[in-house]
């Protein structure tokens, strides 16, 4: 199935100085494309960029993306604009098991984008789910929404502290059953993956990471995975792959 797609912008937004939420249109990927699964998009630079989607209309036949300008690649891309169009290659990656009725989302950094999709798939399916959402300040708050619990490092917004303090907050009722699904920097899906640990709650974690091919070719984005029923301490796993999804129980961190 060709996967490699040349696609149109219909819309940007600036949601800080920093941060673009684009809307492409491609059929092909808004109809397929589940929570958890990213797409690799095409720059003038050598490598493709991999970005999880955000939200998908699949009437539309768009899908929209987050980008956080970090680097030339990052920057040329958020840049685009209406009608401007690029090769983008996608739906890729396993995405999230949402079998469950009952789920707590966790996210950070430019992870708060597969987070947004996985509320809004989960929502509309009836399904219970909190969420909880964490920046360093106020400056960096976007995808969030007035009933997330919200988390600043600096305290100048929601509680203050990381998202562990926020999920500290859930009632009994809110984390009995749940699965917890993490999105955001590493320290970060680690302590979520520690906390649900402690709470006995299943917790699937996608790990970002850097990556050229997105189609497990070139083994860039490999990362450690527990392996003992095999007879072996850890695997190597493709991120692009055999993730980015893991059970956190089996990430290496």
């Amino acid at each position: 199935m060709n996967k490699d797609f040349f696609c149109e912008v219909t819309s940007k937004c600036m949601l800080n100085e920093e941060t673009a939420l684009i809307e492409i249109l491609c059929p092909e990927i808004a109809s397929c494309a589940v929570p958890g699964q990213f797409v690799n998009i095409t720059c003038s630079n050598f490598l493709r960029r991999p970005f999880g989607i955000a939200s998908v209309n699949k009437e539309a036949g768009t899908f929209k993306v987050g980008i956080k300008i970090v680097g030339e690649g990052s920057e040329e891309l958020a840049s685009m604009d209406e009608g401007e169009g690029t090769w983008i290659l996608g739906p890729l990656g396993n995405g999230f098991d949402l079998s469950n009725n009952k789920y707590i989302l966790v996210g950070g950094g430019s992870g708060v984008f597969p987070i947004n999709f996985l509320y809004e798939k989960l929502s509309s399916e009836g399904k219970s789910v909190k969420v909880v959402q964490g920046f360093r300040d106020a400056s960096q708050i976007i995808m969030n929404n007035d009933d997330y619990i919200l988390t600043t490092d600096a305290g100048d917004a929601g509680i203050k502290g990381n998202c562990c303090d926020g999920l500290n907050t859930l009632t009994d009722e809110d984390i009995n059953g749940s699965t917890i699904l993490c999105v955001g920097p590493m320290p970060m899906m680690r302590a979520v993956s520690s906390w649900a640990e402690q709470k006995g709650l299943d917790c699937f974690v996608s790990l970002e990471q850097r990556m050229a091919c997105g189609i497990g070719i070139c083994l860039v984005c490999v990362c450690k995975i527990k392996a003992q029923e095999q007879g072996i301490e850890f695997d190597h796993k493709r991120c692009c792959k055999d993730g980015p999804v893991f059970d956190a129980k089996e990430v290496i961190w």
